[in-house]
């Protein structure tokens, strides 16, 4: 159903075991609709291999925050979890055109016992965000074998890095056999926070990876980001 007010799809990305720390700051704002998954970092090749490091692991925590609460709970997470270092983490927002009936029911319900906290928190700290739209969230659906050619291409165009997640195709031929066992074929989903202007470049190389290395077309697509925090290195 569509809201009457804007509500926004809110992810936290840190370092694992930091999750929870993030949660706590979205109950603190009586924000509920909580979900946890666990991804990793893509750090350069080149990197592991001088220092002996794998992909760092992450944890994404993803919410639904009204448009009243999310400049203070960004506000909030990004002093919390120390957002200004390099490396901590990131969180940015995204528009929603819809949300069922329950869900705004929820984010209602939060609102009204929040609405205290808002009025005496909201204006205490000043952090930077980025402009509106200046950002958007580069998704690519892509074989667990593709992710460094596909993030040392994206690099080349501009990107500074992503994170990992692991999924499972569903539907159609996506299963093969092995020694007479059905083998679900493995996925990955890439998603990269990238500078609007840089967007065209790098979706193009990651089309042009993908086919290069299987001889397909890539699934890839962006979404336009609304506020972001911690990505203060990119921010000129």
């Amino acid at each position: 159903m569509t809201s009457n007010h804007k509500v926004y799809w809110i992810t936290v990305i840190v370092d694992r075991g930091k999750g929870e720390k993030a949660a706590s700051v979205f109950k603190e704002y009586n924000q509920e609709l909580l979900l946890n998954v666990r991804g990793h970092g893509t750090a350069s090749s080149a990197i592991k291999d001088c220092l002996g490091l794998d992909e760092p692991e992450k944890d994404l925590v993803i919410g639904v925050v009204d448009q009243s609460a999310s400049q203070s709970l960004i506000s909030t997470l990004h002093k919390k979890l120390e957002l200004d270092n390099p490396g901590y983490g990131i969180v940015f927002t995204i528009s929603l055109s819809g949300i069922s009936a329950a869900a705004s029911n929820l984010l209602n319900s939060g609102i009204a016992g929040n609405e205290n906290h808002l009025s005496t928190d909201y204006h205490k700290e000043d952090h930077p965000m980025s402009d509106t739209n200046a950002y958007e969230l580069i998704a690519s659906v892509i074989n667990t074998d593709l992710s460094n050619p596909i993030m040392e291409s994206a690099r080349n165009a501009g990107c500074k890095g992503g994170t990992l997640i692991k999924a499972r195709e569903l539907g159609g031929d996506s299963t093969s056999k092995l020694f007479g066992m059905t083998v679900s074929n493995e996925k990955e989903i890439l998603l990269m926070l990238v500078p609007k202007a840089d967007k065209q470049a790098i979706l193009k190389s990651i089309c042009e990876t993908v086919l290069k290395e299987t001889g397909e077309r890539a699934i890839a697509f962006s979404l336009p980001v609304n506020d972001v925090a911690g990505l203060s290195s990119l921010i000129k």
